[in-house]
């Protein structure tokens, strides 16, 4: 496992406080996956539901390329910011769409810092190019600092159930607007899907919502720290 603590070695660094969402006034929300899961998608909705909301937001994708397969971050800042970068300790919500992703997200997480981290795994370039096998859970988050705590939920089920596994992205959305700390509310975001889908999609899109919200909401995440 000598390569992983190689790529997450910053994870058990001294975390910085959050001087992000702390005084409710501005909230740093990172997002990574993988390229095709749809990390920019999401940051687009993010933004969008803010807009809808009378916010400002500062939108930026700093990592990899949006390319299938390829390393995506994408870094959504909601309130009075100007700067498009969230530093190292300024994150109030990491969404992880894939786990080794959410991993290098975390470098940047606060000792309050929340992670919602998709269970599914796309073995990244990084991973294939070195011929290494995919680590699990159980050892990705053994090398993140305790105080930081992540919750897995298995969106791609709740997203064919829903009707489309390209609604993954709207399930995670849902389960961070479950979480309540997000500046905006559910109706919100209802507004921005209307903007973007229409007719079926628009329908698969709600119920996907729905379903991440419920699963925050039940306890049903399993929280891994």
């Amino acid at each position: 496992m000598r390569w992983l603590r190689g790529l997450c070695r910053t994870l058990r660094l001294p975390l910085q406080g959050n001087r992000g969402g702390a005084d409710g006034m501005i909230t740093n929300i990172i997002i990574a996956g993988v390229g095709g899961q749809g990390v920019v998608t999401a940051g687009l909705l993010l933004s969008e539901a803010a807009t809808i909301r009378g916010m400002h937001v500062v939108m930026s994708e700093i990592h990899g390329l949006a390319q299938r397969g390829g390393s995506v971050s994408v870094d959504v800042r909601i309130g009075e910011v100007y700067g498009s970068i969230i530093g190292r300790g300024d994150a109030d919500l990491i969404i992880g769409f894939e786990p080794i992703e959410t991993m290098r997200a975390i470098a940047r997480a606060g000792n309050k810092t929340q992670v919602i981290m998709n269970s599914e795994k796309i073995t990244p370039v990084s991973l294939s190019m070195h011929d290494k096998e995919y680590p699990s859970n159980a050892d990705l988050t053994s090398m993140v600092d305790k105080s930081i705590k992540i919750r897995e939920i298995n969106a791609v089920s709740l997203a064919k159930k829903a009707g489309s596994y390209k609604s993954v992205n709207t399930v995670i959305i849902g389960a961070a607007i479950g979480l309540g700390i997000l500046p905006f509310e559910k109706d919100d975001m209802l507004s921005a899907l209307k903007n973007r889908f229409s007719g079926k999609l628009y329908d698969i899109n709600r119920e996907a919502l729905g379903y991440g919200m419920d699963e925050i909401l039940s306890n049903q995440s399993v929280s891994l720290s």
